[in-house]
């Protein structure tokens, strides 16, 4: 009796972690939206700008303009994200020396989608910059 419970809780087991699909995170229908590019950093007194080149064209079901997401840590603890409506190609933030900073930029877009179970965002690959 002890070795079937075992062998079935081996089994059970495998099932479980078997069923892990880690490629619909990374799918989404349509084509994807291009990085943003030369991702750059000025520090002047008190604050930091960051500043790219967003992409030249876009997928045609892409709502122009499209929003740009920057996601912030500090010392290694996220900060959360921001949404910058309207194609900013800079965005400054406050700094302070002596701290670690570790920005993401991505290009995100609004898709027409009529579908309520395909996603109506399209969010780019990110772009890093840490400092």
């Amino acid at each position: 009796m002890r070795n079937c419970i075992f062998y079935l809780s081996i089994l059970g087991l495998l099932l479980c972690y078997s069923c892990k699909d880690d490629d619909i995170l990374t799918s989404k229908p349509g084509e994807p939206i291009a990085p943003v590019t030369n991702l750059k950093h000025t520090i002047t007194d008190n604050n930091v700008t960051l500043t790219w080149d967003l992409p030249a064209n876009y997928p045609s079901d892409i709502i122009q303009p499209i929003s740009v997401l920057v996601i912030k840590w500090e010392d290694g603890r996220s900060l959360g994200s921001q949404v910058l409506p309207d194609a900013p190609e800079t965005v400054s933030f406050p700094y302070s020396t002596g701290k670690k900073y570790k920005y993401t930029v991505k290009v995100q877009g609004a898709v027409n989608s009529e579908d309520p179970y395909v996603s109506k965002l399209r969010i780019s690959p990110g772009q890093t910059i840490s400092f």
